[in-house]
């Protein structure tokens, strides 16, 4: 029922003039020598010689065809055919009655999409709330992301904590543990890259399964498209090799940390010049103490000793009356109760040549094991020189008497 003028639906359109052909019961619909498929038999008007047809039993549709319930003979004359349009479906079309073609432009607005609607192409949702969200900021936060931060949020649960604000780009968050997994073949290679408008490869972290490029099950480190840094599979660290697939040689530079046995690792370090070069640097606040130098044939160890670092500087004193004091003794560590040493008694050494003595006696660590004192003796031999040098002045002043 309704008041006013009958509603309207649908586009009317008029067939063109269709000829019969003798024994054929199928034509063809088309408007303006286009093919036209009406929404069913119900949406027509089909005139035959002078007679309107009853859809569904004097003629039936199929797309853009329409067949008689039987053949037609010469002298029969399809007066017309008339397409309807929707008329008889005024309220909700029928299921997968609507087209693309029937859809205007701009007709279907996001006021008229119901949330989490399923079955569009490449999302589908089962979910009682948002899955994924585009704010009013234009940031994409998925499965109910809690911090907002991130032009990417992706949350199974909020954490607490908030992104720092360099890093905001893509946000991973779970109230538990979070990680991102990078799965590939078992003999490909995973890779980060990091670039810039210059450079693709200005930084790069690759994990090889067996590709051959790297040692198997090795992790490489690349700056400025350089390899400077690999873990192996055995553990092995090596860094700014010259060859990192070899060990460090005297034809190989670079450092390699690297197990030694079960229960040990070993620092190796190489260089392939033979001049003096520093393998160990070593500064305070006060800039340069000491370093580790190797050159053609042998290795020294240095602390610093520059006059300029120096003053109240006396050649003039007593060695051989301090000399006396130490107490140079043969014992063996109680860990290696087999083997004899000579040396001397860290606390007894600690009055006369202070300097040469690390740590407090009977200091002991928080567990209660001993805090043992260490000893330089290196630090002994002013005192061992400056003693010869006054015997040997007392010598000489005898055999002069």
């Amino acid at each position: 029922m309704y008041i006013g003028k009958q509603p309207t639906i649908g586009n009317f359109q008029v067939c063109d003039a269709i000829s019969v052909v003798n024994g054929q019961a199928a034509y063809t619909m088309q408007v303006s020598s286009s093919n036209v498929e009406p929404e069913s038999a119900n949406h027509m008007l089909v005139s035959l010689n002078g007679i309107l047809q009853k859809p569904g039993s004097s003629f039936t549709i199929s797309g853009s065809t329409m067949t008689f319930a039987s053949n037609l003979a010469t002298g029969d004359v399809i007066d017309f055919v008339q397409i309807l349009g929707n008329v008889l479906d005024i309220g909700a079309p029928s299921d997968a009655t609507v087209t693309t073609a029937k859809v205007a432009d701009g007709a279907i607005t996001s006021a008229k999409l119901a949330s989490g609607v399923g079955g569009v192409a490449g999302i589908t949702s089962s979910a009682d709330a948002n899955a994924i969200t585009i704010t009013d900021a234009e940031l994409v936060q998925v499965k109910n992301a809690n911090d907002t931060g991130g032009y990417l949020s992706i949350s199974n649960g909020d954490s607490g904590a908030t992104a720092n604000s360099n890093a905001t780009d893509l946000v991973i968050e779970n109230n538990g543990g979070a990680g991102i997994s990078i799965l590939t073949f078992n003999n490909a290679a995973a890779n980060i890259y990091f670039g810039d408008g210059q450079d693709d490869d200005a930084g790069r972290i690759v994990y090889d399964h067996g590709t051959g490029t790297l040692t198997a099950n090795a992790m490489a480190f690349y700056t400025a498209g350089n390899e400077v840094a690999r873990f192996d599979a055995a553990g092995k660290l090596r860094l700014l090799h010259g060859d990192f697939g070899a060990t460090p040689s005297s034809s190989n530079k670079g450092f390699e940390f690297r197990p030694n046995g079960s229960n040990g690792g070993t620092l190796d370090c190489a260089i392939t010049a033979t001049g003096n070069h520093t393998i160990i640097n070593f500064d305070n606040g006060n800039g340069g103490v000491g370093t580790i130098q190797m050159n053609g044939s042998a290795t020294a160890y240095n602390t610093s000793s520059d006059y300029r670092l120096k003053e109240n500087v006396n050649y003039t004193w007593d060695a051989t009356s301090r000399l006396k004091q130490l107490k140079p003794a043969r014992f063996n560590f109680k860990a290696d109760a087999d083997t004899t040493v000579d040396g001397f008694i860290a606390h007894e050494v600690s009055s006369v040549v202070p300097e040469a003595i690390s740590g407090e006696k009977d200091a002991v660590r928080e567990d209660g094991s001993i805090q043992p004192q260490g000893i330089d003796q290196s630090k002994l031999v002013p005192l061992l020189v400056k003693t010869i040098q006054e015997l040997e002045a007392r010598i000489t002043e005898l055999e002069n008497a």
